[in-house]
């Protein structure tokens, strides 16, 4: 229980309420008990009804004194510091995203070479022919053709009854192609269609001898091709001297040409099967990456005569770029004699 003196100083009682309390207790009313109970409360109450606070009052004033506020260049303060912050957070965070950016797309961009360039060389290590380019005058080009090693009759062998007409396309060399790397395309024509190195002679070199053959020498080897291998007649009789395997068919096997070319920035490639069955042939043409900056192939001659291919792939885009490089020795090449 609360005593006077315990409570706020605008509940207490005052000497004078107490006095009179305790005179009415002794006095006594002239009342009822009830009238002198109720007039007992009524006195005490009005000494416990909050009192409004005087902003006059000394005591509330130094109460007040201590409180301390924000000034408004303190709060200015704040806010440029917390805006930097901001601001240093949101150039981390959009440098963040512009380099996770360029890391997908260089990423994309290696996956793309890899994917092209292993195809390439998987497919040069194996051929046993490689019409672009030639060992001269360019041995550096844009371009890579070879033999696709297709078994055109299902006999078990690979290009073993050649026509004199290297692409069966009617046009010299591989139609649509620089084979010789002068600037000039299918030079002469289809009267010429036999010469498939494009240097203005047909069959003028024995193919497969692994000589140069050429007068005057040319610095390529086995770069033509002839119907008659054997030169002198096939295994059959004179009448089917283009026989060249003895399997009563002639020209039913001859070399499919596979193409790596680029075209407006994209890497392809070109596939010519010829189909003995109906006499003309397959073609397939197809994209294998864009973005492509670059395709450098050069054809080397080692000094024990085996053939040499060395592959350069560049892709580029404005986020990024790429360059891979590889080597590959095809293995069913024969050696030539330098």
């Amino acid at each position: 229980m609360l005593h006077s003196n315990e409570l706020p100083m605008s509940q207490r009682l005052t000497k004078g309420d107490e006095n009179q309390i305790k005179g009415s207790r002794g006095q006594g009313f002239k009342g009822s008990s009830e009238d002198a109970i109720a007039a007992s409360i009524s006195a005490f109450s009005l000494h416990l009804t909050p009192r409004p606070l005087d902003p006059l009052n000394p005591d509330i004033q130094k109460g007040f004194s201590g409180e301390k506020g924000v000034t408004l260049i303190e709060l200015m303060i704040v806010l440029l510091i917390l805006s930097i912050i901001a601001g240093g957070l949101s150039e981390l965070l959009a440098v963040g995203l512009t380099s996770s950016r360029e890391n997908r797309i260089k990423t994309g961009l290696i996956d793309d070479a890899n994917y092209a360039m292993n195809r390439i060389i998987n497919a040069a290590r194996e051929t046993n022919f490689i019409l672009i380019p030639q060992n001269a005058p360019n041995p550096v080009r844009d371009i890579l053709a070879i033999s696709a090693m297709v078994d055109n009759d299902n006999d078990g062998k690979v290009d073993e009854d050649w026509s004199s007409d290297i692409g069966n396309d009617g046009q010299p060399g591989l139609a649509g192609f620089d084979d010789d790397g002068d600037g000039s395309i299918d030079e002469g024509g289809g009267p010429m269609q036999y010469d498939d190195d494009e240097d203005g002679s047909a069959d003028e070199d024995i193919p497969k001898n692994g000589l140069d053959d050429d007068t005057p020498l040319d610095g390529n080897y086995d770069e033509e091709f002839r119907a008659d291998m054997s030169i002198t007649g096939g295994k059959c009789p004179p009448v089917c001297s283009k026989d060249d395997d003895g399997d009563g068919m002639t020209e039913e096997d001859p070399v499919d040409p596979l193409i790596f070319y680029v075209n407006n920035g994209s890497l392809y490639e070109k596939k010519i099967v010829w189909n003995p069955a109906t006499g003309t042939s397959i073609i397939t043409d197809s994209k294998l990456i864009d973005n492509v900056s670059q395709f450098r192939v050069e054809r080397l001659l080692g000094v024990n005569g085996k053939t040499l291919i060395k592959i350069r792939i560049g892709l580029a885009t404005g986020k990024g770029n790429v360059m891979l490089e590889s080597e590959a020795y095809p293995r069913m090449m024969p050696a030539v004699t330098p």
